[in-house]
């Protein structure tokens, strides 16, 4: 009923943000989207047979609550285009419904270099930057997150979510039984992701690529669990960051392969002295196609009071079997220690006092005059020398189209799109402080009408200029309310 609900009062936005993303998708790819539907029908039929076939197990269970949804936001979706007059079919819709399109839409990429290696055209273009910081006085502990994508896709939800499922086992509510997070029309998880969770985790993640497309030889539609599946049962199911990765790691696709920090709040007292931080703090995951490597990085923050996520993987295995080592062998772009981000983090971490300043490098970006954005530091050629990609808020809509760059380093449309935030406090009421929208700190704000996009970026129900404002979530009684005291400008 819930879906349902959601996808007839939410459908009007669904129906924008999937013209502005999916529409026309196999136009161009008409091979992968005929291998595509038959790994989806397959990788269905796989989940429906364990969800028949294990009916007491509380995975399993959850799994076919989450399937519930979706069909019900379908549902609800079709009604609304039905009282709309909605008719159109097209060649996505022969393939898998439009919700289902949208919820898949990150693992797209790599699903497109395991069924038609040959034939990839779906650029990866999936990066964040996030960031889990702990005061020196131990006064607090703050967990951040910016999603860099391209533009169309900033018709955004601040979305709860409360359910009363419990238990199979114990029949009392799941840890995670209420969540709040930042996402989009039509989508049952976050996307971005960034999770403030009633277990009193807050999970987030940043996307690391897989330069090695052998790996994709293990993936197989009768043994995996689609990657926003799997992120939704952990969410729901673990009381810890390890059981968390534990579940997660469970049937991994290999189809949306990031670096997973999980925050336990409930192991958090203020004004615990940072050297005593407790064991289990945080957790981090890292996956592969066939392989997770998951262990408690607490020590990290002992060390250091932070620990920087940037799109490139953490640990040794992860890192060597991804071919990710290989790719910085060429550029330290690629390096974990040396990429910008790990280095503007390593620099600015200090000046990070409370959520104003926070904020602050979580849309930094000034890198027309920051030497840790020069492209030559990086082995990489760039107009002018610089990049805005090399920068905790990328902005690369500010480079100049016609300039002479490397790849990745070029104009795009494309950037950190918006910010999120919470802390112990306001965690606890599954809140958190956001901003919609590409950093306007020592820039101007984004302005379709004057971006050079014209009809070639479909924007359909965003406004023409993000000059927002961060706002706290408020979810009892439902209010927002604007942050006065921390701007962009």
């Amino acid at each position: 009923m819930s879906g349902r609900l959601e996808g007839y009062i939410t459908g009007g936005l669904i129906r924008m943000h999937y013209l502005n993303t999916i529409d026309g998708f196999c136009g161009q790819r008409k091979q992968f989207c005929d291998a595509f539907k038959t790994f989806h029908k397959t990788n269905t039929a796989f989940i429906n047979t364990n969800i028949k076939s294990h009916s007491n197990d509380n995975y399993w269970h959850q799994m076919a609550l989450i399937y519930d949804q979706i069909q019900g936001l379908e549902a609800g979706y079709e009604d609304w285009k039905t009282d709309n007059n909605v008719t159109q079919q097209s060649n996505e819709t022969n393939v898998m419904n439009e919700i289902w399109w949208l919820n898949l839409m990150f693992e797209t990429s790599e699903l497109e270099a395991i069924l038609t290696p040959n034939l990839t055209t779906i650029p990866h273009q999936d990066h964040c930057s996030a960031m889990v910081k702990i005061l020196p006085d131990g006064s607090d502990l703050y967990v951040a997150h910016n999603s860099w994508f391209p533009y169309n896709i900033m018709l955004r939800v601040l979305k709860q979510y409360s359910f009363a499922f419990n238990s199979l086992t114990t029949g009392t509510l799941i840890p995670g039984h209420s969540v709040s997070m930042s996402s989009y029309p039509g989508f049952i998880f976050s996307g971005d992701d960034y999770y403030v969770l009633s277990s009193g985790l807050v999970v987030q993640e940043t996307t690391n690529e897989n330069f090695n497309k052998s790996l994709y030889a293990s993936v197989r539609p009768d043994r995996v669990v689609l990657e926003f599946v799997r992120n939704v049962v952990a969410n729901r199911l673990a009381s810890g960051g390890r059981q968390w990765t534990d579940i997660f790691g469970r049937y991994n696709s290999g189809t949306y392969n990031n670096q997973f920090m999980i925050v336990d709040y409930k192991l958090f007292t203020k004004g615990t002295p940072v050297h005593s931080l407790p064991d289990n703090l945080l957790w981090v995951c890292e996956q592969m196609p066939g392989t997770m490597t998951a262990a408690d990085v607490t020590k990290v923050l002992r060390d250091t009071t932070y620990w920087g996520s940037y799109n490139v993987p953490y640990f040794k295995n992860i890192y060597d079997m991804s071919g990710t080592a290989d790719m910085a062998a060429k550029s330290t772009f690629f390096s974990h220690n040396e990429t910008a981000r790990a280095l503007i983090f390593k620099r600015d971490h200090t000046n990070v006092t409370e959520f104003n300043s926070l904020y602050s490098l979580m849309r930094y970006n000034d890198f027309k005059h920051d030497p840790l954005s020069k492209c030559d530091h990086y082995q990489q050629k760039c107009h002018h020398g610089y990049s805005g990609l090399l920068t905790i808020a990328a902005r690369c809509d500010l480079k100049s189209p016609t300039g002479n760059y490397s790849q990745y380093f070029g104009h795009a449309y494309f950037g950190a799109i918006d910010a999120k935030m919470t802390n112990k406090e306001i965690a606890a009421r599954l809140e958190m402080l956001a901003v919609s929208g590409p950093t306007h700190r020592n820039h101007p704000p984004f302005r379709w009408s004057t971006s050079g996009a014209g009809a070639y970026v479909r924007h359909m129900g965003q406004p023409d200029v993000f000059d927002f404002k961060p706002i706290y979530t408020k979810w009892y009684p439902h209010k927002w309310i604007i942050a006065d005291d921390i701007t962009d400008g």
